[in-house]
């Protein structure tokens, strides 16, 4: 399956305790530092007034990165968005490395400003000319989230669920009860 803007959520351990202000002059300080290697960073925007919207948005020319509520509770959502159509797989590795590093920059911010779950993680392929919403989208795309979610959690049961919005792009949930922290993770992707 051919995919594109794939789109991967971290979720908070504990979204009451996040104070979304702080994020702003955290984010300048990635776009001053470049903190991301690899992305031109470009500005933060402040979306806190949209009800369940996009929250603080970190913007990149490749992707957007935003501490939001947007389909399920406060999280870091990475969303490519200048990348080319691609097989499912190497868009799902790329897209989780992307996320997962994102998160470990945010936990490893002296200020500690949140932490992150990594027993449940929300895939989304925005790109509607790939994956509608729907039972043709799940069919195709499930052997690939199948694939990696074995590798990313190495053996831990895993679950798959699609989301059923029929309004929101195809998204799946995956699930492992008891998985591994960031940094490893990101090790088992390479």
């Amino acid at each position: 399956m051919l995919a594109q803007q794939l789109s991967v959520k971290l979720f908070a351990e504990d979204p009451a305790a996040v104070d979304l202000t702080g994020f702003i002059p955290i984010f300048h300080r990635w776009i001053q530092e470049n903190r991301l290697p690899g992305r031109l960073l470009i500005d933060v925007a402040d979306y806190r007034h949209v009800a369940n919207g996009p929250g603080i948005v970190l913007i990149a020319h490749e992707a957007h990165y935003s501490l939001d509520s947007e389909h399920g509770p406060l999280g870091l959502r990475c969303a490519q968005r200048r990348d080319e159509p691609g097989p499912l797989e190497d868009k799902l590795v790329a897209g989780f490395r992307d996320a997962l590093t994102a998160c470990r920059v945010l936990e490893d911010d002296p200020a500690r400003p949140i932490r992150f779950r990594t027993d449940r993680a929300r895939v989304a392929i925005l790109s509607r000319r790939f994956a509608a919403p729907g039972e043709d989208a799940w069919q195709a795309a499930r052997p690939a989230l199948e694939a990696f979610a074995a590798r990313l959690h190495a053996g831990a049961p895993v679950s798959l669920e699609r989301a059923s919005d029929p309004r929101a792009a195809f998204a799946v949930d995956i699930a492992a009860p008891g998985a591994a922290g960031l940094a490893a993770l990101l090790e088992r992707l390479g």
